[in-house]
């Protein structure tokens, strides 16, 4: 069966890809997804979508993502419910240049965030710690919402706007023609195009290795945790917070729960500091010596969860870089070959821009200037991106 582009992987960053090629027009787009949508790592993301950082061009994106997810049902006439209680950055004293530079080059950008005071602060976010000299940013446009539910409203969508979708349809290896893409081997048989995208989140540095490329893209096993308070507790969480003095970040999950991960690109400096993990073989739950160094920062951000109690926990693997972002780029010496991979713990949140920008380049051959930005070559020319707003790297999508 001979397509115009197959689409490896059926996450949120695959249907993407494949419903904006649709909008451009490309008559005939295959995702081939192992198991079903969303199985991998977009159905544990945090669901986190905000634009408070320190690059004006990594911002840009966060707000083209930003805007999709809000005006969805307008576009499309499906709903992707969101809940939008806004975006606290909680910082040390010592971060009032780096904060100031992310409200400014993300306010260029068109999102709106401001500092506040403690008072402000505890306002927003009622049982907040109080007393230690730290400085708070609030980005009232941020939302939340069901990461798997979105993978499947946009596959629908995807559907109905004429994209193939194969499930438990696994992409065995790349077809080639000498330097030419000429499809992809499955178990279910060859799909043919003149166009393949790999977009299999960590384990696409291994498919672009079977035919002699390598990238910079790391398994990396990420924790995270639900929390719960006890009933009748004065407090809950409110807001999404994100405590660069903690190095978590959370979001409420209904009354009286939350989600909690790390701020994982606050703790890698290294390739050593990487915890490495087999993607097909790894322990999907927390670790209780994490878990519990975890409650312990939680209670010091939110004091009131000295109380609180672990509902539950579960673990990914993310598709990291040295620098935190991912790399959307075509193979040099293999035309017809593109790849999307190494979001670092951020790709449901960068989703929508990454398939608007690929889908064009793939159909017009340019690139955006802020996808230039993502190109493969920034390792070796040691041109990577700096757009953290702690003045680390953060991750919390």
């Amino acid at each position: 069966m001979t397509q115009d582009v197959v689409v490896a992987g059926g996450g949120v960053t695959g249907l993407s890809i494949a419903l904006h090629l649709r909008l451009l027009g490309v008559p005939r787009v295959t995702v081939l997804e192992r198991h079903f949508a969303g199985a991998g790592q977009s159905g544990r993301a945090a669901g986190i979508v905000r634009a408070l950082v320190k690059s004006t061009a990594v911002a840009s994106m966060l707000m083209e993502s930003l805007r999709f997810f809000c005006t969805f049902e307008e576009r499309f006439g499906e709903s992707i419910p969101y809940n939008a209680p806004g975006y606290l950055l909680v910082n040390g004293a010592g971060s009032a240049e780096t904060m100031d530079t992310a409200i400014g080059n993300a306010g260029a950008a068109g999102c709106k965030a401001m500092r506040v005071s403690e008072a402000e602060a505890l306002e927003l976010q009622p049982g907040l710690r109080r007393g230690g000299g730290d400085l708070y940013t609030f980005e009232p446009g941020a939302i939340h919402l069901d990461p798997m539910l979105a993978t499947q409203v946009l596959a629908r969508v995807a559907r109905q706007l004429g994209v193939r979708i194969e499930e438990g349809c696994e992409v065995e290896s790349i077809l080639l023609d000498h330097s030419r893409v000429q499809g992809v081997r499955t178990r279910a048989g060859d799909f043919l195009a003149e166009k393949v995208v790999v977009a299999t989140s960590v384990w696409g540095a291994a498919q672009l290795k079977q035919l002699g490329m390598e990238v910079p893209v790391f398994p990396h096993r990420a924790e995270m945790a639900f929390f719960s308070v006890l009933p009748k507790s004065e407090f809950c969480l409110q807001r999404i917070v994100s405590d660069a003095c903690t190095m978590l970040y959370m979001r409420p999950e209904g009354a009286d729960q939350m989600f909690v991960g790390w701020r994982e690109g606050d703790r890698i400096s290294t390739p050593d500091d990487f915890a490495s993990a087999d993607p097909e073989n790894y322990r999907q739950t927390s670790n209780y010596s994490s878990l519990a160094d975890m409650r312990k920062r939680l209670t010091a951000t939110l004091p009131f969860m000295s109380d609180g109690f672990v509902h539950r926990t579960y673990a990914c693997v993310y598709d990291y870089t040295p620098d935190g972002m991912p790399i959307l780029d075509e193979a040099e010496r293999i035309g017809g070959l593109y790849f999307a991979l190494g979001y670092s713990g951020g790709g449901f949140s960068l989703s929508s821009w990454v398939g608007a920008s690929m889908a064009r380049f793939i159909t017009e051959a340019v690139k955006s200037p802020e996808m230039h930005l993502l190109r493969l070559a920034r390792f070796q020319e040691g041109d990577l991106l700096s757009w953290s707003n702690s003045g680390a790297g953060d991750r919390d999508a």
